[in-house]
């Protein structure tokens, strides 16, 4: 995945003063990232999986953005998601679900807004997504140890969101505003079956 990953950053990098990349089963860090000096390399063993992005959350005062190796940040993105979170004073994304209490299940959601897709109008949600979202640390209270379990950033951070009663809007957006890179690797939603866990934190948060 470095070739995707090098484009991910590529696109966000001219955007943000600083890069948290945890590089999962690397060796040693790559020439062309040790060139970059925003970016500070953190090698790991997939210890947290997609929640790794969140890694440094905590010790930032600044806004902070989840970043996904598979998509390409077009210019103007951090600034538009930073309005938003100001707009909003909270959590903010171009990807999200809005489930109805009670859920029932995890893939049974009331609304679907990808950012792959169209979103017409800003819509509050009550989970985010990971990849392509924007908190201001100050207001939002983001620490590692908050997400249990990986394979499950999205939740995690949504239930940390609703908890500390920070609003979670999909901002909208045009179906081509972010571009995905299409790895042919397995993803975490393609090699996910059991839900139940997933099934059950929603419950615990969305009421």
């Amino acid at each position: 995945r470095e070739e995707s990953l090098k484009r991910a950053i590529e696109s966000i990098y001219p955007q943000v003063d600083r890069i948290i990349a945890v590089l999962n089963y690397y060796e040693e860090t790559p020439e062309w990232i040790k060139s970059m000096t925003k970016i500070n390399p953190i090698l790991m063993q997939n210890e947290y999986m997609d929640s790794g992005k969140f890694l440094h959350a905590s010790i930032y005062n600044a806004v902070y953005y989840g970043i996904d190796d598979d998509l390409i940040y077009p210019v103007g993105y951090c600034d538009y998601l930073e309005d938003g979170v100001n707009r909003y004073n909270g959590l903010v994304s171009l990807h999200g679900k809005k489930y109805l209490a009670p859920v029932s299940h995890f893939k049974k959601w009331a609304g679907n807004y990808r950012c792959l897709g169209s979103v017409s109008s800003d819509t509050k949600v009550n989970v985010v997504g990971s990849g392509c979202c924007a908190f201001n640390t100050e207001r939002l209270k983001v620490h590692i140890a908050d997400f249990k379990k990986g394979g499950m950033a999205d939740i995690w951070l949504s239930k940390i969101a609703t908890e500390q009663g920070i609003p979670i809007m999909v901002l909208r957006h045009r179906s081509d505003y972010l571009q995905y890179t299409n790895i042919q690797t397995p993803t975490i939603w393609g090699t996910t079956h059991d839900y139940t866990e997933h099934t059950r934190i929603l419950r615990s948060f969305i009421k």
